[in-house]
């Protein structure tokens, strides 16, 4: 199944992003940044080691305010949208190698419910099935009641995926999902993410170091550089 391209799915425009202390000038900023992204595309955001690329992830899912110019989700400025509204269409997956002692791998999916249970956070049954069948597409079924801590680097990055799967939202984004990985699973990281943007019509951004792997694995590259921005198919080369 090929991505669908009739329109742009995430529109950025003319994005400046960066932090602002409490008095003055920005901290750090970076500014001319405009990418766009289809229903279905997953793409890989690359780019020099300080430039801005978790920044304009983070800015993306919301947890940061744009310095100047837009985020457009399906044509509507990120400002919108309430943080509820947000967590239903943007799940996030962030670089963190996360250690939880005690915690049963469907218990860590489950979280990515939060956005649907009541204020209590009990799951109903429609709750656990959708629980159960994100565990399935990423192939963590039969770990559903392993503890997290004994998972390997793998197989805890297949887990929080299926914790972003959960949350059911058209938008995924991942900074540096396969920084803690060997060779063999980046590529199988970076085939699942792939596939599951393919087949569930999924839109998902990750930042990444692996060119070579996302020259082979993705859509699309976003390539972030001082004075501008690029984007283009990997065949292209950016």
């Amino acid at each position: 199944m090929t991505p669908d391209n009739s329109g742009a799915a995430i529109e950025i425009r003319h994005l400046k992003i960066g932090y602002h202390p409490s008095k003055g000038e920005a901290q750090f900023s970076r500014g001319a940044i405009s990418f766009s992204a289809g229903t279905g595309e997953t793409v890989a955001l690359i780019g020099p080691n300080g430039i801005g690329k978790s920044t304009l992830l983070r800015t993306m899912a919301g947890f940061l305010k744009p310095l100047e110019g837009q985020i457009l989700w399906k044509g509507q400025s990120i400002s919108r949208f309430t943080p509820v509204e947000l967590s239903r269409m943007i799940s996030f997956v962030s670089t963190e190698n996360l250690q939880l002692p005690n915690m049963a791998v469907d218990e860590l999916v489950a979280y990515g419910r939060f956005p649907y249970t009541n204020w209590l956070g009990r799951l109903d049954s429609r709750d656990k099935k959708v629980v159960i069948d994100s565990l399935e597409k990423v192939g963590m079924r039969r770990y559903a009641r392993r503890q997290v801590v004994q998972l390997s680097d793998g197989e805890r990055q297949r887990v929080l995926i299926a914790r972003a799967l959960a949350q059911d939202t058209p938008f995924i984004i991942l900074d540096e999902p396969t920084a803690f990985l060997d060779i063999h699973n980046k590529y199988e990281i970076f085939h699942l993410l792939r596939q599951l943007a393919h087949q569930h019509k999924k839109t998902i951004v990750l930042s990444t170091h692996d060119l070579n792997i996302a020259l082979r694995e993705t859509d699309k590259l976003w390539l972030m550089l001082e004075q501008e921005s690029l984007e283009g198919a990997p065949e292209m080369g950016v």
